[in-house]
This record gives structure tokens, sequence and C-alpha cells, in this order.
């Protein structure tokens, strides 16, 4: 038998993710409006995971 292993995922609401990312909810929204930003849609709520706000900011570093 294999072992199993359990991934846990950050999932963020809209404000959650507009704070981490440190921008306004009506800005969040044009990035996913854009296609720049992936969501997660549960029944009718909408969440952001980590990875994606972590790869969108690694993403849009500038040197």
């Amino acid at each position: 038998m294999q072992p199993t292993t359990t991934s846990l995922t950050q999932l963020f609401t809209r404000r959650g993710a507009s704070s981490f990312l440190a921008i306004s909810p009506r800005k969040l929204d044009q990035l996913v409006a854009d296609g720049d930003l992936p969501r997660v849609k549960i029944g009718s709520c909408v969440r952001f995971e980590q990875a994606d706000l972590d790869a969108f900011i690694a993403a849009n570093k500038s040197a």
C-alpha cells in the first residue's frame, strides 16, 4: 500500500486575496477579468489559491 499525502491549499476570499496582494478588490476583479489571475469557484463562492497569488507576484517582479 502506498502512503497517502495531503496537500494543504490555502484559499483566500476576494478581500483576503486583495489584501495579500496589497491592491484594491476592484483591481483584483480586473486581473481576473483580464485572465491574469486564476480563481476557484465553489458554488457561488469565489476563492483564490495562495500558490496562484505567489505565482502572480513572481511573474510580475521586475529587476
